[in-house]
């Protein structure tokens, strides 16, 4: 979609937002435009449409989630429709398997649908590195943990050059105490298949980070990782965690002693 082509309700959605400056909800937005009950699967996909173009943030008023408008966008999201081409080449990766739970349309009857790994209002293109096929109600559920993960905190998280950065700040963001999905800690580490190792790394700056298991309704088991503490940042914390993994890995005593006591000497959160 480009700009040009927003539809009347998109205009309304956005007449709304502005005449609440405090923050609205979605199902309040609906009661001021009288959507009918039938229209309102259609009528969030409009709303969220806007979030290519404009800048709409949101934030947690109790259970309800409020969206707040603040302005265009400078840069406006990839609005680039999922071509046929595309959307024939993520059914074909699939094979038959929903990419994210793994359950498949021969054995448990799902129909599968193309969806952006990293949503477009997160930044995502419509690239086939970017696309892949999965069930109705995966598509569901990774729409809720968007929504209930999207701060400011893991926004910003997720600009951060140094992976080790990007999966700490998430980690923070999200709270102490407070459990993150091993989904969630994979998309900020951007493709990176040792993200584990990278999230492990973080112990030699005296994090303590817990891990738990649980096995999911489809069978498959789901980790996620819960802060208990964490230090301040060392100057370039990669390249400081590079290091005392290379000290570590040839017994250099010596380095390890000194970068010990750097990691011991920061301020610490818990």
């Amino acid at each position: 979609m480009v700009k040009s082509r927003l539809y009347r309700i998109h205009e309304q959605i956005l007449d709304v937002m502005k005449q609440h400056p405090e923050g609205i909800s979605e199902g309040d937005i609906r009661k001021l435009l009288n959507i009918p009950p039938e229209e309102q699967s259609q009528f969030g996909r409009r709303r969220r449409d806007l979030h290519q173009f404009y800048i709409i943030d949101k934030k947690r008023e109790g259970s309800r989630i409020l969206y707040v408008f603040r302005g265009e966008k400078a840069n406006p999201l990839d609005a680039e429709p999922i071509s046929s081409r595309l959307r024939t080449l993520a059914l074909h990766s699939a094979h038959g398997r929903c990419q994210m739970c793994g359950q498949t349309i021969e054995r448990h009857q799902i129909t599968l649908v193309i969806d952006h790994k990293i949503p477009r209002d997160w930044g995502g293109k419509t690239s086939p590195d970017n696309l892949w096929a999965i069930c109705e109600k995966c598509n569901h559920g990774k729409k809720n943990l968007f929504a209930s993960m999207d701060s400011p905190a893991i926004r910003r998280a997720m600009v951060c050059e140094s992976v080790h950065v990007r999966i700490g700040e998430l980690l923070k963001g999200v709270g102490i105490g407070n459990s993150t999905s091993s989904f969630f800690i994979e998309f900020v580490a951007r493709d990176q298949d040792d993200w584990h190792k990278r999230l492990r790394e973080l112990r030699y700056l005296n994090w303590v980070i817990v891990a738990s298991r649980q096995k999911m309704a489809n069978g498959r088991v789901q980790s996620s990782y819960t802060l208990r503490r964490f230090t301040e940042w060392p100057p370039n914390p990669t390249k400081w965690l590079r290091r005392f993994e290379e000290a570590r890995r040839h017994d250099d005593t010596v380095v390890l002693g000194e970068m010990k006591k750097e990691a011991a000497n920061l301020p610490r959160f818990e």
